[in-house]
């Protein structure tokens, strides 16, 4: 399977380089990948991957009303879509939570954090190999330290409850190696895809970047996919770049899984 995790960064007008002048290529860049992690992504975003991801069925709300982009109420605030290939996976169950003391409250914030945050939880059945894949893909607290673990805390019970074959946790979970919250979630059943790879397309490279393509090494590492089940045989990050910036200012994390 090929997996990736991407903060395509919302729709700012003032970016240096706008939504409008890298939709195309970031569609083109993730077009072909089997399970798709998205975040920061704004209802007229999350209408542009689903008209472009023509191959892929999807789920994902507003973090401030809970609401999809087709619904009635329209999506309200940033949401973490998951993608999957249609013609490889049925969904099973799908359900958001709020990375809060209330999981199931819409809206609701957590802790130290500033905002709501959200992870978004998919259940598959992989019709090529008959196994079911859980994802979940979250967007964890920029400021927040306090909410950072927490948020690791929930979604660390939630995987080691699992009956999943294979279980990915991806997202922008703005924290590095080492830090609590990753330490959380690597001291559960989860492994860091990149410590876990076979092989890398290059080392110790950072994945914030700003839209700025100088500075990798220097850069923080704070977009992760973790697995639990199957075998990951390479881990990579994709650089696509437009006039001299990145297509965002996070770099898509990709990796191929053995299921």
């Amino acid at each position: 399977m090929a997996v990736m995790t991407f903060n395509i960064r919302y729709d700012n007008p003032g970016d240096p380089l706008p939504w409008d002048a890298r939709r195309e290529t970031v569609l083109s860049t993730v077009s072909w990948f089997d399970l798709l992690g998205f975040q920061e992504v704004l209802s007229n975003q999350m209408e542009d991957l689903v008209a472009g991801l023509e191959r892929h069925d999807s789920y994902g709300v507003g973090r401030d009303n809970g609401g999809e982009w087709f619904a009635e109420e329209g999506m309200e605030g940033e949401a973490c879509p998951v993608f999957w290939n249609r013609d490889r996976f049925d969904r099973i169950h799908a359900e958001t939570l709020w990375l809060s003391p209330t999981t199931r409250m819409v809206g609701s914030i957590g802790w130290d954090a500033a905002l709501p945050r959200v992870a978004t939880v998919v259940v598959l059945h992989d019709r090529q190999t008959g196994k079911l894949i859980r994802i979940i893909n979250a967007h964890f607290s920029h400021i927040g330290e306090a909410a950072r673990e927490a948020s690791a805390h929930i979604l660390s019970m939630r995987m080691a409850g699992s009956e999943a074959d294979v279980n990915i946790l991806m997202g922008d979970l703005n924290a590095e190696p080492g830090s609590p919250a990753l330490n959380v979630l690597n001291a559960g059943r989860l492994q860091d895809s990149h410590d876990a790879s076979e092989k890398r397309c290059r080392d110790k490279i950072g994945t914030y970047t700003g839209f700025n393509t100088g500075g990798l090494r220097g850069a923080p590492r704070i977009d992760h996919i973790l697995v639990d089940g199957g075998e990951v045989l390479w881990y990579c990050t994709e650089e696509r770049i437009i006039d001299g910036f990145y297509i965002s200012d996070h770099l898509p994390v990709y990796i191929a899984l053995k299921p």
